[in-house]
């Protein structure tokens, strides 16, 4: 991250992002529409990212070659979900569930998509810095979450969504929930090493929703590391979307008043 082909790729999102949101505050196109081609792009995305993932891995005894794909890639990070939650948001038809998803959308979306820009985990965790522009996963992810940007930005510019304050409350209530279920993930799908029934070592973890260890390599060392980091997340992500719904709060403020 923050070579040079990261920055050329960040230009590229930011310049894609303000373009299309331009187009689409110009524009004003109903929500459906917008998410029948999140839908088309979400589902693009995610064939690339899996096909150019796959590997023939022998066996441990070369008898054998299996088709696989390492965790990391499966879609249970918060932005690989956002795409279920974009196909949910399309078809469910106008309820209370689907407002709360939109409105957990706007802000997930949004700063988790940007900070994925910022921090892209792809290097050199799945490919190398300067396969950027010559590997297929390059371009899904950074125009995967550029889109994502664009998605949740646009969600209270349609104005098709009554977003209130109390919207902060479940969607923290969600995040917090599936943040939650990370932890098991992760656990799950790590390859621990037994000798004599006692676990001896982990010599592989994923790092779904990034509660296993930071994005950025700090190396957690001792279990009060990781609750330290644990509150700098949490703190992070209540002041955050408390940011983007605080315009709702005294908007809604102010409708009471009059």
């Amino acid at each position: 991250m923050f070579s040079v082909y990261h920055f050329i790729w960040l230009g590229i999102s930011m310049a894609l992002i303000g373009l299309c949101l331009w187009q689409l505050k110009t524009r004003k196109p109903a929500l459906k529409k917008v998410l029948t081609v999140a839908c088309i792009g979400a589902a693009i995305s995610e064939l690339v990212k899996t096909f150019s993932m796959l590997h023939m891995i022998p066996s441990s005894n070369g008898s054998q070659m299996h088709l696989y794909m390492e965790m990391q890639h499966l879609p249970l990070h918060l932005c690989s979900i956002q795409l279920l939650l974009v196909f949910y948001v399309r078809f469910a038809s106008d309820s209370k569930m689907r407002e709360t998803v939109l409105a957990f959308m706007y802000p997930t979306c949004t700063i988790g998509a940007f900070l994925a820009l910022l921090l892209p985990s792809i290097f050199p965790e799945s490919i190398q810095v300067t396969q950027a522009f010559t590997h297929p996963l390059g371009y899904q992810f950074f125009l995967y979450h550029a889109m994502l940007v664009i998605l949740g930005l646009y969600i209270p510019i349609s104005g098709e969504i009554a977003l209130r304050w109390k919207h902060y409350y479940s969607t923290m209530g969600i995040l917090a929930a599936m943040a939650i279920v990370s932890i098991y993930l992760n656990s799950m799908f790590a390859v621990p090493h037994y000798v004599d029934g006692e676990l001896v070592s982990v010599d592989y973890s994923t790092n779904f929703f990034f509660t296993q260890r930071t994005p950025i390599g700090i190396p957690l060392v001792e279990k009060w590391h990781w609750y330290a980091y644990l509150a700098v997340i949490i703190s992070l992500a209540v002041v955050l979307i408390g940011l983007f719904f605080l315009p709702f709060r005294n908007k809604n403020r102010k409708e009471e008043t009059v």
